[in-house]
């Protein structure tokens, strides 16, 4: 197939005016800018040095502080949300200029908004809310009134601009949140990868020729470089995590329906009956993660969302002294030098802090994969490539290369499919059980990903995650460590250290279903030890 003449001038039309958002003033120089491509391994936090366009207040605004810390600030009128959003604003306009992370840009909205928030606290002494003056980003998928949501579909744009805003977007407004971008995501979001052909690619801001990640590939990014010190994602099968360990960043996915999912851009037919996903956040630190969460769940987002679980948020006593099972590998999909090291390193750490560490005798996960992809597959009026038949997209490489149907060897999907990836999940959950009931575990440490960010198109299937979207398990990325020539030497097929010489690496920590709590309460401790 090919895109006619009519799209790409639709195409051209959509990239313009994404163009056109950013100031004039806050514009890269061409010199810096032609050395931003997807095949160079540039740095993009060397690049926004050199560009010189932050002020030295911007530059503190921007990476000095937490979400908390902010939010702080701004509930003492220490700082102005104006000052705290223009900062945010220009410093996401240069991220977009050097990684190409944004589909959506309404800065000019963000600060009004934000202005009224000022006019807001003064007049009655108090903050709106929770987030008040703060600005969170939010991927594509969500709709926010008067903007696209395109999804990275070439065919989306020619659906009209959002009438009404998703659940989420309408609770973080009216808790006080400035929202001001939205970001890329791969073609057809089923990827961890972070290229569609109507925005390009999404580029890694530690190496521009590492991938992002996916699906929130964009929120991954813009995180990582902290042109956004609080993103929304979402994640069915690594979505948020896989962008944050990719880009060095928090990344938390809650169990299904607990943060509000409904009124997102449509993506496949309602009646899914499949692995749900989860909307989760990015942040720059775990205490962050638990604050976006706390936050949302003591608004009672049920009783404005009727996808949401009625589940209140539970104030639990930290524990001091955790039982952590650690699942360091399965043979089967061999996790690379550079995280092996990560865990081990970890362990060691955790155990000098008084922690129990238990090995355990991990279920082998090619079970929890294969039900995951007859999931995927459940919809057999195949949605998605219907999007892209309609512009005359091609699927992406990687997509071509990763069909669920291979991996099960089967081709035709019936009512029957749907049975069998229930009994799979109810019957994998329960080897699961064994292992947590065994060894009395507060939480998992595991990989979230075989190795670091890698080379575009290089990612695979993201087994060390999807296993627990599968089984729905609230999980957390933390950045720990960094792939190093010096120290990861050993040689393995598909791993290449030059490649990946500095990327950041990660832990993975899971809890239970509907423990979202005590997974957020350890992924603090734990990284209080990794990351003091």
């Amino acid at each position: 197939m090919a895109i006619t003449e009519d799209w790409q001038a639709l195409i051209d039309q959509k990239l313009i005016h994404r163009a056109s958002q950013i100031p004039q003033e806050w514009k890269v120089s061409s010199d810096l800018t032609e050395l931003v491509r997807p095949d160079t391994s540039t740095s993009a936090f060397d690049l926004l040095r050199r560009t010189a366009l932050l002020s030295p207040r911007e530059l503190e605004i921007t990476e000095t502080n937490s979400a908390q810390s902010l939010v702080e600030l701004l509930a003492a009128c220490q700082i102005t949300s104006l000052e705290v959003t223009t900062a945010f604003c220009k410093r996401a306009a240069i991220a977009q200029q050097l990684t190409n992370c944004l589909t959506e840009i309404f800065f000019d909205q963000a600060i009004a908004r934000a202005k009224e928030l000022d006019e807001y606290i003064v007049k009655n002494g108090r903050p709106m809310g929770p987030f008040h003056g703060l600005p969170i980003s939010l991927k594509d998928t969500f709709m926010i009134e008067g903007q696209a949501a395109t999804l990275g579909f070439i065919s989306f744009l020619k659906k009209p601009n959002a009438t009404k805003n998703s659940s989420l977007v309408d609770m973080l407004l009216e808790g006080g949140a400035v929202l001001y971008v939205k970001t890329n995501v791969p073609q057809t979001l089923f990827t961890c990868e972070s290229y569609n052909r109507l925005f390009g690619t999404t580029m890694n801001p530690h190496n521009l020729s590492l991938t992002a990640g996916g699906s929130s590939s964009g929120e991954g990014a813009l995180v990582g470089i902290r042109g956004s010190i609080l993103g929304v994602g979402s994640d069915i099968g690594g979505s948020v995590r896989v962008p944050s360990l990719c880009n060095g960043i928090y990344g938390f996915k809650p169990t299904a329906n607990r943060v509000p999912f409904g009124g997102q851009q449509e993506l496949i037919r309602k009646g899914w009956p499949g692995i749900l996903p989860s909307a989760g956040p990015h942040a720059h630190s775990a205490a962050d993660l638990t604050f976006f969460v706390r936050s949302v769940l003591l608004s009672k987002p049920w009783l404005k969302d009727s996808t949401a679980l009625a589940v209140q948020w539970r104030e639990i006593p930290k524990k001091t002294r955790l039982t952590i099972g650690v699942f360091f590998n399965d043979p089967m999909f061999p996790v690379f030098p550079p995280i092996s090291r990560a865990l081990q390193a970890a362990v060691v750490k955790l155990k000098s802090a008084g922690h129990d560490i238990v090995v355990v005798a991990a279920p082998p996960i090619v079970t929890g994969v294969k039900g995951a992809c007859r999931s995927f597959m459940l919809d057999t009026n195949d949605t998605i490539s219907k999007h892209l038949e309609e512009s005359g997209e091609d699927p992406i490489e990687c997509l071509r290369q990763s069909n669920p149907a291979d991996f099960l060897k089967q081709d035709v999907f019936s009512l029957d499919d749907v049975w069998q990836f229930t009994a799979e999940r109810e019957d994998h959950r329960e080897e699961w059980g064994k292992v947590w009931r065994e060894n009395q575990l507060d939480v998992l440490l595991c990989p979230a990903s075989r190795g670091t960010a890698v080379p575009h198109d290089k990612y695979g299937a993201p087994v060390y995650t999807l296993i627990w979207n599968f089984l729905d398990f609230p999980a957390s990325v933390i950045p720990y460590e960094h792939a190093s020539k010096s120290l990861d030497t050993e040689e393995m097929d598909e791993f290449n250290i030059d490649e990946v010489d500095g990327a950041p690496c990660h832990v993975q920590i899971v809890g239970w279903q509907f423990q979202d709590e005590e997974v957020l309460s350890a992924t603090e401790t734990i990284a209080e030890v990794l990351n003091p």
